[in-house]
């Protein structure tokens, strides 16, 4: 079927060594996680929420350099600071009704650019519409989880 699209796949594979301390392969690379001491870690990696913050930060950095590359608008460099705020009380099971996830996530970008605020503006907006991490945190994505023994 010659329009059929061809969807990009990840997959990384994750080995616990503890509650609180494990090591994900992605590829070539390994990512090291662990806790705060008062869950139980060492503090010795970032935490799986510290990862989520990360690749948001992350993928807007490369869509803004993407995008305003695709805009004819010249940016040298960017900061980029996202913030998250959870209640740990259904983490904790002491409260089943909230999330247990970020109730909300706060990005400041700044763009080293010599863009006017009308270039600025159609840049956040493509960056807005087009991240693949956003996307994922802003909408459902069905999540489907198989627990298996393993020996």
């Amino acid at each position: 079927m010659a329009n059929e699209k061809q969807l990009y796949t990840g997959e990384v594979r994750t080995f616990g060594e503890s509650m609180a301390r494990s090591t994900t392969e992605a590829g070539a690379f390994k990512i090291f996680m662990d806790e705060p001491v008062e869950l139980g870690g060492r503090n010795g990696a970032p935490s799986p929420l510290d990862f989520i913050l990360a690749a948001h930060a992350g993928c807007l950095n490369y869509m803004t350099f993407f995008i305003a590359k695709e805009l004819g608008i010249p940016v040298s460099g960017t900061e980029i600071t996202v913030r998250g705020s959870l209640d740990p009380a259904k983490f904790a099971g002491t409260d089943r009704s909230v999330r247990a996830g970020y109730q909300s996530l706060d990005v400041t970008i700044h763009v080293k650019s010599t863009a006017n605020a009308d270039q600025l503006a159609k840049l956040k907006s493509e960056v807005e519409a087009r991240c693949p991490v956003s996307d994922n945190l802003a909408n459902p994505t069905p999540v489907h989880i198989a627990m298996k023994l393993s020996v």
